[in-house]
């Protein structure tokens, strides 16, 4: 029994002097981890918060929300938007007090390209908290994000896999007059400083450089020197003036775990060296920090980046001007609200044109940072334009860079999957221009192959295709030029032709028409023409209806091979000699009209046929409140038999028709007027009859 006493209370001991220490332990974890998450020192706070977080009892809930929101912010900082999403989500379900967890969760969504959650997300963000500017802001950039989506600029881009590691790799800018030398920032093995950022954990980043050959190619990226330029810090954003005599840039410095902030230097090229670096004295406040130099053009401008008093958000870009090259610079200007806003605006650029280029996620954006262009006029700046995709995406776009004299640079984004920062080219592609289609049948709906398709340009091309298997045809970019008009006309025997239009004039961007073209087959039956009525017992074509005949005169233009009968029929009352004559001059009189129109009287044959063809409907007609069933012949006895004159009289009406039959396709147009069938008429409308109700008596 004292044994056993005494073993228990040794058990006892151990188990208190564990628990002790397990509690001494997490108590120093947890202090580790908030001072590295005072001194910015992220990557390394992510380690110790979780490990505490692994440990927390389940009691202790509101510590737990409190660390795991802690956590999401150390994601937050470190760009992994991926992560910042997940461990956000869980601090709002776990009942983080602070509703600025909804908002940050709101931000992530969108930098992961979920724009639909982080729209009820940023709603319900604006529930609890009206009156903060960012949920509004956020909704304006979700529903921004959707549209610039619809509208991408026409231009390529590439992630270039031969400048780019597994490291950050950044802030591109060229290094020569001719563009063929790129210097760019970077944090791979090779970067100088071997010292590992608290802030990221990935090394201090260095300059690197490469150069392009005359087949455009550029070579494997190279430490730009050891010094005087690369140091053991960081280095980044370099700004080379246009000759390429001098490249401004920034280092970012650290004592033990301090920050020292950040300079921007100046160096001057000699040969193929950049030498004696020299920091520009923008400010004297060692707690300022100033970075991100961009020199213009003219170099009487340099924009930069600052936290420094005047500001209007977080990061603000300012400006300081001289009157010569060799002049010092002047006092720094906050660009003002135009430009900058409550967020942060980083990483200027002036296009040699004088166009701004900024990076912001304060203005409405797609995600992140975002690449925006303003220009100074009458001594202002215009509204700032996000340039949209595919330059911007959901995740952070800066540091844009054009060669000179061209449409094509590069940029710095981390929308790849491993979420680090990549160098992209782009170049504006070729407005280009594709006409795509198919010819179906428009009365079953089936492809039609090897018809005629021509594509007449209003710049005087005529190109001609035969359709394929599947009624398809194609009209390439090598065919389809700028501002000109095409009508495409499709010819096949058997069938009417059938046509279409479109029109590259005004249009910047590249574009594939897509056109269904639908031919008829020609009847072997007449085909009525739209109502033509006349005085009784004349045969004279009144004025009112010629534009009836307008969509004759558009098939037999597009058309101009075939030949057609032109027949005109009475009602059954009269004798046949009077209706024979009356029926024949009044066919005649539209063939006339047709050859005042430009028809070739050899194409065009009169025929009168009197009362001697009653019309068989081809379709249930209502005329009058009275209805007529389809495959009705208007025979005399039938219309005798009808229940009231008035009946009768509508009968008689619809009897009076002037149609045409196709009789043929073999008819060669005279050479000199071949051309005439290419004239640009309005479609024909040869499927519906007119039902014009008439109030005259006649033949």
């Amino acid at each position: 029994m004292y044994k056993l006493i005494k073993l228990s209370f040794l058990i006892l001991w151990i188990a208190a002097f564990t628990i002790s220490d397990d509690v001494y332990g997490q108590s120093r974890r947890l202090e580790r981890a908030e001072r590295a998450y005072e001194l910015q020192q992220y990557h390394e706070a992510i380690d110790h918060y979780r490990r505490v977080l692994d440990r927390l009892d389940r009691g202790e809930r509101e510590k737990s929300a409190e660390l795991t929101f802690k956590v999401a912010m150390c994601y937050k900082y470190t760009n992994n938007h991926r992560m910042a999403e997940s461990w956000f989500r869980r601090a709002v379900r776990i009942d983080y007090p602070d509703p600025v967890a909804m908002l940050y969760l709101a931000q992530a969504e969108m930098q992961n390209g979920k724009y639909e959650e982080a729209r009820e997300t940023f709603e319900a963000y604006i529930e609890k908290v009206p009156d903060d500017w960012r949920g509004p802001h956020g909704l304006e950039s979700v529903e921004l994000a959707i549209k610039l989506m619809d509208e991408p600029e026409d231009y390529d881009i590439e992630a270039m896999r031969l400048l780019n590691s597994r490291a950050d790799d950044m802030t591109p800018a060229y290094g020569d007059h001719r563009g063929s030398t790129l210097i760019f920032a970077s944090s791979r093995d090779d970067a100088l400083g071997r010292d590992e950022d608290p802030w990221t954990g990935h090394n201090h980043t260095s300059f690197f450089v490469t150069y392009e050959d005359r087949a455009g190619n550029w070579d494997r990226p190279s430490l730009l020197d050891e010094g005087p330029i690369n140091t053991e810090y960081n280095e980044g954003a370099p700004s080379v003036n246009a000759p390429a005599t001098e490249m401004y840039f920034t280092r970012c410095t650290r004592a033990e775990d301090i920050s020292m902030g950040c300079r921007i230097f100046r160096a001057a090229r000699e040969g193929a060296n950049w030498v004696n670096p020299q920091e520009i004295p923008l400010t004297e406040d060692s707690l300022i920090t100033v970075g991100h130099p961009a020199i213009s053009p003219d170099e009487l401008e340099l924009y930069f980046v600052s936290n420094m008093p005047g500001n209007i958000g977080e990061k603000d870009i300012w400006v300081v001007r001289r009157q010569t090259r060799n002049d010092a610079f002047g006092s720094p200007e906050n660009l003002g609200e135009t430009i900058n806003t409550k967020g942060d605006e980083m990483f200027p650029y002036v296009h040699e044109d004088g166009t701004l280029f900024f990076a912001s996620n304060g203005h409405p954006g797609m995600g992140g940072l975002d690449i925006f262009t303003s220009q100074y006029r009458g001594g202002e700046w215009s509204e700032p334009e996000n340039i949209g995709p595919p330059f911007n995406s959901s995740a952070d776009d800066f540091g844009i860079v054009f060669k000179p004299g061209r449409e094509q640079g590069f940029f710095t984004s981390n929308r790849g999957p491993r979420g680090i920062y990549d160098i992209y080219s782009f170049y504006q592609a070729p407005v280009e221009f594709l006409i795509s289609g198919t010819v179906v049948d428009d009365s079953t709906r089936t492809s039609v192959a090897d018809a005629n398709v021509q594509l007449v340009g209003s710049d005087g091309s005529l190109i001609q295709k035969e359709t394929d298997q599947d009624g398809s045809f194609l009209f390439d970019e090598t065919m389809v030029k700028e501002n000109t008009s095409y009508e495409i006309l499709v010819t096949k025997s058997g069938y009417f032709s059938g046509r279409a239009t479109e029109s590259t004039k005004g249009l910047e961007r590249s574009r594939e028409f897509e056109v269904e073209i639908e031919i008829a087959p020609i009847p072997v039956t007449a085909i009525e023409l739209p109502e033509i009525l006349y005085e009784f017992d004349s045969w004279e074509l009144q004025t009112q209806f010629k534009d009836s005949l307008n969509g004759l005169v558009q098939t037999l233009q597009d058309n101009p091979h075939i030949v057609i009968e032109l027949a005109s029929h009475t009602d059954s009352r009269g004798t046949h000699e009077y209706n024979d004559t009356l029926s024949l001059r009044r066919a005649e009189a539209v063939v006339d009209y047709l050859i005042e129109q430009g028809i070739e009287a050899e194409r065009i044959e009169a025929a009168g046929y009197g009362k001697r063809e009653p019309r068989v409907l081809d379709r249930d007609i209502e005329r009058n409140g009275y209805l007529f069933e389809e495959g009705t012949e208007l025979t005399e006895e039938f219309i005798d038999g009808l229940e009231s004159e008035d009946m009768q009289e509508v009968a008689h009406e619809m009897n009076r028709r002037t149609e045409f039959r196709v009789l043929r396709e073999d008819y060669e147009p005279p050479p000199e007027e071949e051309e005439e069938e290419l004239r640009e008429i309005p479609d024909p409308d040869l499927e519906e009859s007119s039902e014009e109700e008439s109030s005259e008596e006649d033949r």
